[in-house]
């Protein structure tokens, strides 16, 4: 197995909506059998689904899995604020 060396990229795997790998993940915000609340390269990141359970997580390589029933991931972007979008 090759270990990425590259921390700006992150890798989200999902196998037959059950079990959950994700790479590059900073921090874990939250999480109960419901939702996973993740910082991932600097960005939050939102798991929903059923009986959710981290299995693993590393903080020094950024590695984490889960186990449930996954529905939905959603990447909450960074938004650039309203002002600045105007006043280029």
């Amino acid at each position: 197995m090759q270990q990425q060396t590259n921390n700006d990229q992150e890798k989200a795997v999902l196998e037959s909506r059950k079990k959950l790998s994700m790479t590059n993940v900073e921090t874990v915000d939250g999480f109960n059998e419901q939702s996973l609340r993740l910082t991932v390269a600097g960005n939050k990141v939102t798991v929903n689904g059923q009986n959710i359970k981290i299995t693993a997580f590393n903080k020094s390589t950024g590695n984490l899995t889960a186990d449930g029933i996954f529905s939905e991931i959603k990447y909450n972007s960074k938004k650039t604020p309203f002002i600045k979008r105007i006043f280029k």
